[in-house]
């Protein structure tokens, strides 16, 4: 049987993106009513999933927000964070594969925005109950949309300069 080993490129990528995703929801963080934050780290994900595949935006997604909410003091959203955000860099990771260009990311960063709209949404009625989850819905969806409009264009000018990015995570 043949083993599969993980490039020491693949490593550094995945650290690079998951200190990044990790600064951008550390550092850029408003707190909201339900005792959780908005942020600026779905640009991180969406950037990570969209440059380097699937699995490198759930790692790097999921890592850097767990870790920001640890060291910021919101220990109790940590796994949801992880679980939520993977899930994101997974699939928008996985869908703008699927359908290279504009298009392609577009769709890929509002479905993604739907899993952590609907996923905080969830999260939120357990941690916080159905009201303060409710009232965090618009907070998620914009924090969402930063990141898409953050991500995508910022995505797609590295790729105009230099387009072996999209081969990197393969």
């Amino acid at each position: 049987m043949k083993s599969r080993q993980t490039s020491p490129l693949t490593l550094a990528i995945v650290a690079i993106m998951t200190s990044i995703t990790f600064v951008l929801t550390f550092l850029v963080r408003v707190p909201t009513p339900a005792r959780g934050y908005v942020h600026l780290g779905d640009a991180g994900v969406f950037f990570g999933a969209f440059g380097f595949g699937p699995w490198i935006g759930a790692i790097s997604g999921g890592l850097g927000t767990l870790l920001s909410d640890v060291a910021a003091g919101y220990p109790q959203w940590a796994v949801f964070s992880f679980l939520i955000h993977g899930l994101q860099g997974w699939l928008v990771g996985w869908l703008s594969r699927r359908w290279p260009g504009t298009g392609g990311l577009l769709l890929s960063a509002v479905l993604g925005g739907v899993v952590v709209v609907g996923g905080y949404f969830g999260a939120g009625v357990l941690l916080s109950g159905l009201g303060a989850a409710i009232g965090e819905v618009p907070l998620n969806v914009v924090q969402v949309v930063a990141g898409a409009v953050v991500g995508v264009p910022l995505y797609a000018a590295v790729r105009a300069a230099y387009p072996p990015i999209g081969r990197w995570g393969r």
